[in-house]
């Protein structure tokens, strides 16, 4: 019972937004070609090519596929991707000049763990 309440719900959705329920249509399809006289293929030129008004225009727009209905359209478009590598600015930093001069300390101070910072 699950599974064709699943597969009745799959088949209303998919005719629901999707262009499948134009298959209904066939029928008045094959009644207006019985109307027409002339072969196929001028049927489908004249109703499915830029078709104008004429006297069954009425009738002419029940056909399949001639106004298939507008459900779920979307729309994207890609944005313009023009990019340019630029050359970097060169930038200059100014560094200042700072020298740490010893004074004259005792040599004790290099046995200790913490000694004062030198210029390598």
């Amino acid at each position: 019972m699950l599974k064709w309440f699943s597969i009745l719900c799959s088949m209303m959705y998919a005719l629901a937004t999707t262009n499948a329920g134009e298959v209904f249509k066939v029928p008045m399809f094959v009644e207006h070609y019985i109307e027409y006289h002339g072969s196929l293929s001028e049927f489908v030129m004249e109703h499915y090519d830029n078709h104008k008004k004429d006297s069954d225009w009425d009738t002419d727009q029940k056909l399949p596929f001639i106004n298939p209905p507008i459900v779920l359209t979307v729309h994207a478009q890609l944005p313009d991707l023009n990019f340019e590598i630029k050359k970097p600015k060169e930038i200059i930093i100014q560094q200042k000049n700072s020298f740490y001069q010893e004074k004259d300390f005792s040599h004790l101070y290099l046995s200790r763990i913490f000694q004062p910072p030198r210029l390598s």
